[in-house]
């Protein structure tokens, strides 16, 4: 989040946006009794579970969970960050915003912008003109239609060294602005700049905003690299920024899924076909950044790299990067030496999608696979360091069903006993929980569905709303019961908030939304406007097997520690722990919590 001289502008927004309003524009709600309701404009559904707040200043989706105030429903519609949709906000409301950044960087990044569109523009004129008949030749050759060069705004670079530096000078702009955007370079032999981009097909970076960030050039001649991008700069990244998200994201976001390639080719040619809902890593190594930024679209990616070893290797890579961000992966691997864009040339749309149906594969398999093909031999030594690299990605699955078909999928592929491998797997998934809180006594799991809150939910709003519960809770069980680390971490906050309850939970909100928490507040939220009579019972019975459970906790302990020492047959050892155990059960019986 953008820092900012206070939290006044933020308030001051708030109170002028309407969030009905502000979702009107796009969802078509209505109104059942305080909240309204309508299609989630985040997932596909017929049934609306899609609710919003005026009372709140919130909407929650009980279908995909997504949820939040005016900031977080502008950045998940339209991918922005934090400040970029307070800047949107900002003008909506007719507020001014006083930040601590420099005004001058501020103008420095949209004299960038203002460069780069007039570059693209240059170099999409030169493309559509006598001058780039050698690249639309090119193009076209590579199945590339008019159309497609129009709505990705493809451009070319001529042979030439300064033409596109005396072009955006004669328009006005300075120097070192064309400099600072990456499009011109000063050369090492001449006091004077020279174009980067020479006799090359140029790619636009856009974003959501048609605004361009950056390009990517591909040689036509024999100039190396065979691909360059934009330099670093203030205003472009490449870990940043996916090629195609502009027009893919909002196919990618009804779908719920995006599907992944390396180059620029694949991902218009893809696009082109009718399969929007593809991007590219700007040639690069998949980053971190780029993760997270398509999960902030979808839940799962299909990743569709080249058929090489390389494109093979490059796929473990991303498999761990996209699973890092939480995100469901899928890998379809290609023949060797095709590449998508290839691909559906020789095979069309309905044959690239059927291919993608009968050969993908669960990240786990495709390492599985891999793993195997790679072995010299399938012996005993290749057999346990494949297992070794696989028992962690099977152990962190949620699902016992899933945990069990990989298991047998694994023994039976190296053809070891089922019994052995669910050894290994288990030891894994006890190595992990080991490593956890053992504090935390996790009571009972949530049910996520719409209109059906669990315990957890239940008394989380119970502490949120009521400072009398929170303190009663707090004192005989404490706080850090949750098995939901997100509920954890919600409460915790809460804890260090100073001030009485209702200007704590003016502040949550935009806590949670600084942490990421904004979905999980805001269904807790929800559940507090809901009349409990049953709470306080509920409550108590809440907190009293906890207490149980705590109890039977400090007597397991107790009795493997007699265990020990009985087996080393220290007498004296024995004697005294059983004294202590006495006092123990006086404490428990007298009602003293263990």
């Amino acid at each position: 989040m953008a820092k900012y001289d206070d939290e006044q502008n933020i308030r001051e927004i708030e109170s002028r946006i309407d969030i009905v309003e502000l979702i009107s524009e796009t969802v078509q709600l209505s109104r059942k009794g305080n909240n309204y309701w309508g299609i989630c404009p985040f997932h596909q559904e017929k049934t609306p579970s899609f609710s919003v707040s005026r009372d709140k200043q919130m909407y929650y989706c009980f279908g995909c969970h997504a949820g939040g105030n005016v900031f977080s429903y502008l950045m998940k519609k339209d991918g922005l960050e934090f400040k970029e949709a307070l800047e949107i906000l900002a003008a909506k409301a007719g507020v001014e915003i006083n930040r601590t950044q420099d005004r001058r960087t501020i103008d420095k990044r949209k004299q960038i912008i203002a460069v780069n569109n007039a570059a693209a523009q240059y170099y999409h004129a030169i493309l559509t003109s006598e001058r780039g008949q050698a690249a639309q030749a090119y193009l076209e050759k590579r199945g590339i239609s008019r159309e497609t060069m129009e709505s990705f705004q493809l451009g070319y670079a001529l042979d030439e060294w300064n033409q596109l530096e005396d072009y955006l000078l004669k328009k006005g702009f300075a120097v070192e602005t064309v400099k600072a955007a990456g499009l011109i370079k000063r050369s090492e032999n001449q006091n004077r700049f020279y174009d980067l981009f020479r006799q090359r097909i140029i790619f636009p970076i856009i974003q959501y905003n048609q605004d361009v960030v950056g390009f990517g050039g591909r040689s036509l001649g024999e100039s190396l690299p065979k691909y360059l991008n934009t330099a670093e700069t203030d205003l472009f990244s490449k870990r940043k920024n996916l090629y195609g998200l502009a027009s893919a994201r909002e196919t990618i976001r009804e779908k719920n899924g995006a599907i992944l390639v390396e180059g620029y080719m694949d991902c218009i040619k893809l696009q082109q076909s009718g399969i929007k809902n593809v991007v590219a890593s700007l040639g690069t190594a998949l980053t971190e950044e780029q993760a997270h930024l398509l999960r902030r679209y979808a839940e799962k990616v299909v990743v569709i790299y080249d058929g090489d070893e390389a494109g093979q290797r490059e796929t473990l890579r991303a498999i761990t990067v996209l699973k890092g961000a939480e995100l469901k992966v899928e890998v379809v691997s290609l023949p060797p030496g095709k590449d998508p864009d290839e691909y559906i040339d020789y095979f069309g749309k309905e044959g690239f999608w059927q291919y993608i149906k009968n050969n993908g594969y669960s990240d786990i398999e495709f390492k599985l696979n891999r793993y195997i093909n790679a072995a010299p031999a399938l012996d005993l030594e290749a057999k346990i360091n494949i297992i070794n690299l696989l028992k962690p990605d099977i152990s962190c699955l949620s699902s016992a069903l899933e945990k069990d078909f990989y298991t047998r999928m694994l023994a039976r592929k190296l053809r070891v006993e089922e019994n052995i491998v669910f050894q290994e797997v288990q030891k894994a998934y006890n190595n992990k929980l080991g490593s956890q809180n053992r504090n935390n006594i996790e009571i009972i799991w949530d049910n996520y569905k719409y209109g059906n809150y669990g315990i957890q939910e239940k008394i989380l709003a119970a502490m949120l709303k009521d400072q009398t519960m929170f303190s009663k809770i707090k004192n005989r069980i404490g706080i850090n019961f949750f098995a939901n680390p997100d509920y954890r971490a919600l409460i915790a906050k809460y804890d260090q908030l100073q001030g009485d309850q209702v200007e704590k939970m003016k502040d949550m909100i935009h806590i949670a939304l600084a942490e990421g928490l904004e979905s999980t507040y805001v269904r807790i939220a929800m559940l507090m406007d809901e009349h409990n009579p049953d709470v306080a019972r509920e409550v108590e019975e809440f907190i009293m097997r906890v207490e149980q459970k705590k109890e039977e906790y400090q007597w397991q302990k107790a009795f493997a520690q007699l265990k020990t020492l009985d087996d080393t047959g220290d007498f004296d050892s024995v004697l005294t722990y059983i004294l202590r155990l006495d006092k123990l059960s006086d404490v428990t019986r007298e009602g003293g919590i263990l």
